[in-house]
């Protein structure tokens, strides 16, 4: 891998975890840990940053979501079918 591709890489994975705040950091990590266990062994190692950083974001944005109410009419609705 060229040199300009690692720093790529490693911009890409630097934006991603940006945005996570210090409250979500340790959930988003474990989950993401959780995640990318069962795939590590299938993807290139230099894409293993990016795809734990990735998964961290995302399940940082839901909780954030969670937490500001964004999702409230989602789960009610899902709530209810289950009942």
């Amino acid at each position: 891998m060229s040199d300009d591709h690692k720093e790529e890489l490693r911009s890409l994975v630097s934006h991603l975890g940006a945005g996570i705040r210090d409250t979500h950091y340790r959930p988003a990590y474990d989950a993401a840990a959780n995640v990318c266990s069962g795939i590590f062994d299938t993807i290139p190692v230099d894409l293993h940053d990016v795809i734990h950083e990735a998964v961290m974001a995302g399940y940082a944005a839901a909780l954030s979501d969670l937490e500001e109410g964004k999702l409230d009419d989602q789960v009610r609705e899902r709530s209810e079918i289950i009942e």
